[in-house]
């Protein structure tokens, strides 16, 4: 289990970091912060959330429990998702 953790543990910070840089990159583009709708910021606060409870995992500030794992990992999918969306997928276009 406490593979598991860690595993999803890096994962977590990993996913954070990256849907950070996101909005870091439509911030420059010109996006202004009140254009942030309040479910989308609860979402990014949520997987931020989950990033420090893994960070903390991992220095060993927090013992290893499995509703922790469970939680990060019901975090995780739709997480990856969200990336998958922003990242992967191509943009729809006017056509």
């Amino acid at each position: 289990m406490k593979t598991a953790l860690k595993i999803t543990s890096c994962l977590s910070v990993i996913l954070a970091l990256s849907l950070i840089y996101y909005l870091i990159q439509e911030l420059i583009d010109g996006m202004s912060i009140v254009e942030i709708d309040f479910m989308p910021a609860l979402i990014t606060l949520i997987i931020i959330s989950n990033a420090v409870l893994g960070f903390y995992l991992l220095i060993g500030k927090l013992k290893p429990m499995k509703p922790l794992l469970v939680l990060q990992i019901l975090i995780i999918i739709p997480t990856c998702l969200l990336i998958y969306e922003f990242f992967l997928k191509p943009p729809m276009g006017c056509s």
